[in-house]
């Protein structure tokens, strides 16, 4: 069987197992008993069942068609799988106990009875076949002959058990269907076991019993022929069984076993006839055969003897021939003594015919090449003309080159044709030269060379070949000569062709655009002439592919082109100054402009009139040296139209132009540019000045806080707290001790976010002393506003945080003072009221005496305002006391 069919049928039943798998499946998840049984009428296949067969189904398919990388692990695991299941299935038939893996996936809700002890458990034969087809995928993943051979006989067994249960079925009989159990398995369960179980036995077609029925010879056509009839006849005499039990037609088991025996040996007998008339007619057809044969035999001998008339005939013109024919033909024993030989050998070699019948062919061969070149050995066994070139010698003992044809008789003896080439041999040598003269010109040619005949090559060389991509023999007696020129010209070449093949014109020159290999085009040159060879118009001739030559001629264009344009639209003067005269050749607008002249006045001047007098010694010598890219710019002073001086910066390189050595030269007015600098120069001069005299230091920094400049303040203060000299492209970071780093990163980041810092910071000194700086950070910016790095400002503000201190010091002094005099105007309060209070007892005695009353009011009044007076100054320190 060949392997696709037999890959079709194991795609087709592992396709249908695998949809009725799914389809009992489904029933199961959506409780539809009608996808459960299949078949209507019949028992239903049990869950479990069905994702084996699923799992066993994909399994197959992915073994006939492996394209992935982990085909074979996937194959392997859906094997395990399903024998994982059939096993643990039949262990708990076998050792009664339930592992839940009946009703893992769905709820089987039959009720338990004799014939479903174990609801949603599969049958017992059901079990053993999925353990035994488990067991035949595991050993197929080896691919040893061993496993192979197991793997095949347990496949057959599942067939067997799934052939037993369905003729169980079809005649009743529960011992098969059961297999030594109560329960037993559904019948399209058996169907698809039998039917899978065959397309598994296929992978391995050539072990087992599968043999049998794949093979192409006769006894396999028998055994596929009678086993499909007997599995017919048992299906239909259990069918039979079954209507006749159905509708009861008999009435005892005997007369229907009877009739059954009866049935059989009448089928029997069909399939016996059926198969006798299929031998019959294989040895009919054989019999015809050797009849044919035996018709065939008797037409050849026949045709033998009306040959062998004939050979006889020939024979004799075959002697008459030799004799008369012009080239020398003689015959040889097994010793290689002359038997034969005719005029011609006797006059090629000198001898007459009884000297050469007395010797051997060695005596008139060179006995140098026989040393070289021995007689070979085999020729009487060797049927087949030998065709060779010997050197011969003559009577006189003078060579001569034969080409001789050798062929053995069925005698033993040998025929040899011998016809003197010297003549042939020197024409050939010449020929050779000459053609090895022209292939070596040709081939080794830079040129493309060819030879047209009848519209096609028969020759180009190397060179032709591969201008247009293609190797010589692609082109010899291929395609027509047009294929190799562009759509656009081949009407030109196929009319130059025509003029030369009909002899218009002799030779012709003209250039094309041809067409490589890869379709891209090429430009052409042909040189071609007519000619005759072997009697036909023959065009030889020469190419050049002229390709880079178009392309430098186009390019030259576009290059003349651009550069005038150029030079013409610079917006800096451009001058071309010949070297030999100073003379101005040309001179662009932008020139014209600066100076003040018109283009015209400038190309009837000399680069003379534009020099001050004092620096023409200097603008020859400057002329007479050699200028190139490399030659870096000189600046020097011209003068414009009007007489002002300017100064320019000239950039120069001497070429040739129109055989004539000439100076291209760009002259850009830096006289403002010069002016600036200058004006720069004493601005950062002033600036350094300032920098360095300054009190504050300086220090810029790029964004990675790397030291970009600094002036002479932060040198000495770098120098001074840390001991160390500081360089451009130090780290800022490398200064600060680790209690101070992170507070000044963070200033930093703050710094490059655009905000501006400012912060005091001491700084111990070894002498117990502290000094004090005003630190100021801004960050640099440029006109897009964006941040190019750090500046820091440090000024020593030491004497003024001493003053500081001193101030609170004094501040503090006096305080002490104050408060001491508060506490004496305290005390003096009360020692000044004592008197009062006793001048105003005084008084109050007087008033209740002789005294004048208003004396005494007078001095009553002054006394109390004098007490009030005291009393508010002690009122007043009492109450600083407090706040104090």
């Amino acid at each position: 069987m060949h392997y696709s069919r037999r890959r079709r049928i194991i795609s087709i039943i592992s396709l249908l197992t695998v949809f009725a798998g799914i389809t009992v499946i489904t029933g199961w998840i959506f409780d539809i008993p009608a996808l459960q049984s299949i078949i209507p009428g019949f028992e239903g296949m049990r869950f479990n069942a069905a994702l084996c067969f699923v799992l066993f189904s994909v399994a197959l398919l992915i073994s006939q068609y492996q394209t992935r990388k982990y085909s074979n692990l996937v194959f392997f695991v859906l094997s395990f799988l399903g024998f994982l299941i059939g096993l643990i299935t039949l262990s708990q038939d076998l050792f009664h106990y339930n592992s839940g893996l009946d009703q893992l996936f769905v709820t089987d809700g039959t009720i338990p009875s004799y014939s479903f002890p174990f609801p949603g458990r599969m049958a017992f034969n059901a079990s053993v076949n999925f353990l035994f087809l488990g067991l035949g995928f595991l050993a197929l993943v080896f691919k040893k002959r061993l496993f192979n051979i197991l793997s095949q006989f347990l496949f057959h067994i599942v067939t067997i058990l799934s052939a037993v249960a369905l003729i169980g079925y079809l005649y009743g009989v529960s011992f098969f269907r059961a297999l030594l159990y109560q329960t037993s398995m559904a019948t399209h369960t058996a169907i698809l076991f039998f039917f899978f179980s065959l397309a598994a036995s296929l992978v391995n077609p050539t072990i087992g019993i599968a043999k049998l029925f794949t093979g192409n010879r006769v006894g396999n056509q028998m055994a596929k022929k009678l086993y499909a009839l007997m599995i017919l006849m048992v299906i239909v005499f259990g069918s039979l069984r079954f209507q006749t039990q159905r509708f009861h037609l008999f009435s005892s088991l005997y007369l229907g076993v009877s009739l059954l025996a009866v049935s059989f040996l009448l089928v029997s007998l069909v399939l016996i006839w059926h198969t006798a008339n299929w031998l019959n007619s294989i040895d009919e057809q054989r019999s015809k055969a050797e009849a044919e044969v035996k018709l065939m035999n008797a037409d050849l001998e026949k045709r033998v003897e009306e040959r062998s008339a004939e050979i006889q005939k020939s024979e004799e013109k075959y002697r008459s021939l030799i004799e008369q024919a012009s080239d020398a033909i003689f015959v040889l024993d097994y010793k290689r003594n002359f038997t034969e030989v005719n005029a011609s050998t006797c006059k090629m070699i000198g001898y007459n015919k009884e000297e050469l019948l007395r010797l051997n062919v060695e005596a008139v061969i060179d006995p140098e090449e026989l040393k070289t070149i021995p007689l070979a050995k085999d020729v009487i066994n060797n049927r087949q003309s030998i065709i060779r070139e010997r050197r011969y010698m003559r009577k006189d003992g003078s060579i001569f080159t034969v080409e001789v044809n050798v062929k053995g008789l069925s005698d033993d003896r040998i025929m040899v044709i011998a016809r003197d080439i010297t003549s042939r041999k020197k024409m050939e040598t010449e020929l050779k030269e000459a053609e090895l003269k022209f292939r070596t010109i040709a081939d080794k040619s830079i040129v493309g060379v060819y030879m047209v005949q009848n519209g096609k090559f028969i020759y180009v060389n190397p060179r032709f070949a591969d201008v247009f991509g293609y190797e010589p023999e692609e082109l010899i007696n291929t395609f027509p000569v047009e294929t190799i020129i562009h759509e656009s010209y081949r009407s030109i070449t196929t009319e130059n062709m025509r003029q030369r093949i009909e002899g218009e014109v002799e030779s012709i020159h003209y250039e094309a655009l041809g067409k490589k290999k890869d379709g891209t085009a090429n430009w052409l040159e042909f040189y071609g002439s007519r000619a005759i060879i072997g009697e036909q118009p023959t065009i030889i001739g020469s190419m050049i592919d002229i390709t880079e030559r178009k392309k430098a001629e186009e390019e030259l264009r576009s290059s003349e082109h651009k550069y005038k344009l150029l030079f013409e639209s610079n917006p800096m003067p451009l001058w071309m100054i010949a070297k030999d005269n100073l003379s101005i050749i040309d001179v662009n607008d932008a020139a014209a402009e600066l100076y003040g002249y018109t283009r015209d006045e400038l190309l009837n001047m000399s680069v003379k009139d534009l020099r001050l007098n004092v620096d023409l010694e200097q603008q020859l010598e400057g002329y007479s040296k050699k200028k190139n890219h490399s030659t870096g710019p000189n600046i020097v002073r011209h003068l414009k139209k009007d007489g002002t001086v300017m100064f320019v910066q000239i950039i120069a390189n001497d070429i040739i132009f129109e055989s004539r050595p000439v100076r291209l030269s760009l002259t850009n007015d830096i006289t403002e540019k010069l002016r600036a600098e200058e004006s720069l120069q004493k601005s950062e001069a002033n600036l350094q000045t300032i920098l360095n005299t300054t009190d504050t230091a300086y220090a810029l920094f790029d964004t990675d806080l790397k030291v970009l400049a600094f002036n002479q303040k932060a040198r000495e203060f770098v120098n001074r707290q840390y001991n160390h000299v500081p360089e451009k492209g130090d780290r800022l970071v490398d200064f600060f001790s680790e209690d101070r780093f992170p507070q000044f990163i963070s200033f930093t980041k703050n710094v490059l976010k655009g905000n501006n810092i400012n912060f005091e910071m001491d700084y111990s000194q070894a002498d117990g002393s502290v000094l004090w700086y005003y630190v100021r950070l801004f960050p640099i910016t440029d006109d897009k506003k964006e941040i190019l790095g750090i500046l820091i400002a440090l000024y020593n503000i030491t004497e003024r945080k001493n003053a500081e201190q001193d101030l609170k010091c004094a501040y503090e002094r006096i305080q002490c003072h104050i408060n001491s005099i508060k506490d004496m105007a305290w005390k003096q309060s009360h020692l000044i009221r004592s008197p009062l209070a006793n001048l105003k007892g005084l008084t109050a005695i007087l008033k209740d005496g002789l005294f004048d009353t208003e004396v005494l009011d007078h001095i009553q009044t002054e006394l109390n305002r004098m007490d009030a007076i005291i009393i508010e100054m002690a009122k007043d320190a009492s109450n600083q006391n407090i706040h104090d």
